[in-house]
C-alpha cells in the first residue's frame, strides 16, 4: 500500500481499534512467508488437486485479509481499486479449482447460510460498486452463479440487478438481522424514512455480526499479528447509500466507511460493459508485451519472481513447465 509517511499512523487509520505494530507485521509476514509458503506448495507437481483447491482458497482470503487491512490502514483508494482485482482473481481462480475437483460446474464457492460468507460476498460486490470496479461484478457474481444461493437473497439481488440484466426481485433473504433494516432503505420510501431504517442497520450492524469469527477480534490483536480483526466495516451501507442517493451529511458511524461513498459518488457511474471497455489498467501482461503501469510484479513461472518494471518495459518470458509467462501486479507496492 501507498502510505503517507509525514501522517502518523494513527491519523492515518480509519479506525482506531487498528494496532500499529500489528499491522506491519501482517503486512510484512503474509506476502513474504504466507503467500510464498502457498506459492511453493502449488508449485508442486505431486499436490493433489484436494490440497490444490485448499491452498488457492487459502490464497483468496489471505489476498482479502491484506486488501482489508490496507483499506482500514488507511491505504488510497486508488491503490485499492488496483488491489480489487488481484482479490477477486484469487477467488475465482479457487472456485475454479474446487468445481473442477468436485465436478460440479455450479458449485457455488460461498455458502449464503453462514453469515461469514454472507458477509464476504456482500463486501466484494460492494467494494466493487464503491470503487467503481464494476467491470469486477460479473466475476463475484460467477462465484455463485447458477449454485443455489443464485437469484436467492433480496439483498444480494438489489446489488446485481443494478448492474446485471434478468436478476428477479426477491422477498426473501438468509440472514434477517440486521439485514431487514438495510432492505428497508432499498424500499420506495421518502428520504427521510430511508435515513432512519439506515441509522438502525448501523446501530444493529456490529451486534448483528456476533457469530462470524472475527467478531471482537479487536481485542486479540498482537504486535506478531495474531488476530482475525481487519476492520469493521459495513461496505454493503455505502454501497446501498450510493446506489439509493442518500444524503449522507447525518450517516457518522463508526462502521460506515464515509470515504468509500464519497469516493463512489466523485465519478460516473458506469455500466458492467463501459466499466469493462474503459478499464485501461491491466494487472495481468503476458510475457513480450508492454509492462502497463510501473510497480512490482510476479509470475506462477518461477519462485521468487517478483520484481518491479517501468511502464512500457518488456515484460520477460521464463521458461518453466507453466508454458506461457503470465506476469502478475503484486498486490503489495511497497
Amino acid at each position: 500500500m501507498s502510505e503517507n509517511s509525514q501522517v502518523p499512523f494513527h491519523q492515518r487509520r480509519r479506525q482506531q481499534f487498528l494496532d500499529e505494530a500489528a499491522w506491519r507485521f501482517t503486512s510484512e509476514w503474509v506476502p513474504t512467508h504466507t503467500l510464498h509458503d502457498i506459492q511453493v506448495a502449488l508449485a508442486d507437481p505431486d499436490l493433489s488437486e484436494e490440497l490444490r483447491v485448499a491452498e488457492l482458497t487459502r490464497k483468496a482470503r489471505e489476498y482479502y485479509r491484506l486488501f482489508a487491512l490496507d483499506y482500514t490502514a488507511g491505504a488510497s483508494l486508488d491503490s485499492l481499486r488496483d488491489d480489487l482485482e488481484v482479490v477477486v482473481s484469487a477467488y475465482v481462480e479457487a472456485a475454479q479449482a474446487e468445481r473442477k475437483y468436485e465436478e460440479e460446474g455450479a458449485l457455488p464457492f460461498f455458502d449464503f447460510k453462514h453469515l461469514d460468507d454472507y458477509v464476504r460476498v456482500l463486501a466484494l460486490l460492494s467494494l466493487s460498486i464503491l470503487l467503481h470496479r464494476e467491470d469486477l461484478i460479473p466475476a463475484v457474481h460467477s462465484l455463485f452463479k447458477d449454485g443455489a444461493p443464485d437469484k436467492a437473497d433480496a439483498l444480494v439481488e438489489d446489488l446485481l440487478g443494478k448492474y446485471l440484466d434478468d436478476r428477479p426481485f426477491l422477498d426473501v433473504w438468509f440472514h434477517d438481522m440486521p439485514f431487514r433494516h438495510l432492505l428497508d432503505v432499498t424500499a420506495n420510501t421518502p428520504p427521510d424514512e430511508k435515513l432512519a431504517d439506515m441509522k438502525k442497520y448501523l446501530k444493529a450492524w456490529y451486534r448483528g455480526m456476533a457469530s462470524t469469527a472475527w467478531h471482537d477480534s479487536h481485542k486479540e490483536q498482537s504486535p506478531k499479528g495474531v488476530g482475525a480483526y481487519t476492520g469493521y466495516w459495513a461496505f454493503e451501507a455505502a454501497a446501498t447509500a450510493y446506489l439509493y442517493e442518500m444524503d449522507d451529511a447525518e450517516l457518522d458511524h463508526l462502521v460506515f466507511p464515509k470515504d468509500l461513498l464519497a469516493f463512489a459518488r466523485s465519478m460516473p457511474r458506469r455500466s458492467v460493459a463501459e466499466a469493462t471497455s474503459q478499464e485501461r489498467l491491466r494487472l495481468r501482461c503476458e510475457a513480450g508485451h508492454a509492462c502497463p503501469r510501473e510497480g512490482w510484479w510476479s509470475t506462477p513461472a518461477k519462485l521468487d519472481s517478483r520484481r518491479r518494471f517501468r511502464a512500457g518495459e518488456t515484460m520477460p518470458a521464463i521458461e518453466s513447465d507453466w508454458g506461457r509467462t503470465i506476469w502478475g501486479w503484486d498486490l503489495k507496492q511497497d
